[in-house]
């Protein structure tokens, strides 16, 4: 019988497990230890890596806040989700991890940055369905104002986050702990850093100094000093959130509830900061792609392992229904990944990624093994790269008379996984025609 099978039927422990969800926006995969970053100072981070799981090769669904978050709380792509940009509010008739949870009988709460309501900014998100099934909530909808920032409880009356912004909502999260510690209780925290502004709060703004910073080896020598600081402003707040980390372990521990919560810290996409020249997001390199996904779940076995399995955003709704025993809705295009957390979850082939949907720059990407293809909106293939030989994608080998038959067969690949998840795919199961 497989590890959720087990669960579900109760062998495993007599309680649903608490969870949760710490999403640190713009918190890239390179950017932990564990992946071999050189620069980083996150000592509470490597504590959930040694005693949790670590994919490895987590990637977004989509390398934009709103529809990246659509995906992670309804398991649904982006195109599937509704949520195609930043903007786009998610449709109330979408189905959310967080009234599943609601339905089960969890404690539900929401801090931090929402993302899925609008253009609203700061923005009150009233009581009801635009909170995707959230209870408690200390929330704001946009915006990234990470000293003495405003967010709303269940009036339209903005409150004050005194200080750096996610020490306050850190101290809501352990209070939410502490209050529900007897009962099972399903919260997401949302931070907003990393994301720019890179403005640390002492003393994690003089932690690191630009000179002695290492680059990513993409980063072209003209980039290098703005990079560099860039990257000092950046990994101080990224040190600043690992400390707010430890603060909600040592709760779990204080409270008794670490053996029964499962603790996962992701993030909706990642960075370029400076690699190929750029800082953006809405790219389909692996600095902006690629995001960090530890789980730790002590009564699931043992932790401390480092997996090479694809993951994606969209994994993490019917993951964590698995590991509370409760089974995906219909419609759901992640994969529960529960199974890996004891050692037995079958390997994905490829991971899939879209971006900028809807626009002339529309992107589609899929990862297989090694191999690497992009395309445009047209389906044309525009890179094509082996991680394993070019791991910087340095080397674009899609017009290379070479590389035909791998560029062939990547594109076949992507245009079934297309296919299997109605991208672009009208509900008759015609192609829709790109303008």
């Amino acid at each position: 019988m497989s590890w959720p099978a087990r669960f579900a039927a109760g062998q495993e422990h007599p309680r649903r497990p608490s969870i949760l969800l710490i999403v640190a926006d713009g918190w890239r995969g390179q950017a932990l230890e564990a992946a071999g970053d050189p620069n980083l100072r996150a000592p509470h981070l490597e504590e959930l890596a040694r005693t949790g799981v670590v994919f490895s090769r987590a990637y977004t669904a989509n390398p934009a806040c709103a529809p990246a978050r659509a995906a992670m709380l309804t398991g649904r792509y982006p195109h599937a989700c509704g949520v195609h940009a930043d903007l786009q509010p998610l449709p109330p008739d979408e189905v959310t991890i967080g009234k599943l949870f609601a339905e089960a009988g969890y404690a539900t709460g929401y801090i931090g940055k929402w993302g899925l309501d609008g253009a609203e900014e700061p923005g009150f998100v009233p009581p009801g369905e635009r909170r995707g099934g959230f209870s408690f909530w200390a929330a704001y909808n946009r915006g990234h104002r990470y000293f003495d920032g405003v967010y709303f409880r269940d009036s339209p009356e903005a409150l004050r986050a005194e200080g750096f912004e996610p020490d306050y909502q850190t101290r809501l999260a352990c209070d939410f702990i502490g209050e529900h510690a007897g009962r099972p209780f399903f919260l997401v925290l949302a931070w907003g850093p990393p994301h720019p502004p890179r403005t640390p709060p002492a003393p994690f703004d003089k932690l690191y100094e630009p000179a002695r910073l290492r680059l990513r080896a993409n980063v072209p020598g003209g980039a290098a000093a703005e990079a560099r600081q860039a990257l000092a402003g950046y990994y101080g707040l990224c040190s600043a959130l690992d400390a707010c980390l430890g603060r909600l372990l040592d709760a779990l521990k204080r409270t008794g509830s670490a053996e029964d919560t499962v603790v996962v810290f992701t993030s909706d996409h990642g960075e370029m900061l400076g690699s190929h020249g750029l800082d953006l997001v809405e790219a389909p390199f692996e600095e902006a792609v690629r995001i960090p996904l530890l789980i730790r779940y002590p009564r699931a076995g043992r932790g401390g392992r480092r997996l090479d399995t694809f993951a994606s955003s969209t994994d993490l709704a019917p993951t964590l229904l698995a590991l509370a025993g409760l089974a995906p809705v219909e419609g759901m295009q992640g994969r529960d990944l529960s199974a890996h957390l004891v050692g037995e979850g079958p390997r994905a082939e490829s991971v899939y990624v879209h971006g900028r949907l809807g626009t002339l720059a529309e992107w589609r990407m899929l990862v297989r093994g090694l191999d690497k293809v992009v395309v445009d909106r047209q389906l044309r293939v525009t890179h094509l790269y082996n991680l394993g030989q070019d791991p910087y994608e340095r080397r674009n080998l899609a017009f290379e008379p070479a590389q035909a038959r791998r560029r062939d067969e990547m594109i076949a690949i992507l245009r079934d996984r297309m296919r299997r998840l109605g991208d672009r795919v009208l509900p008759s199961g015609l192609k829709i025609r790109s303008s």
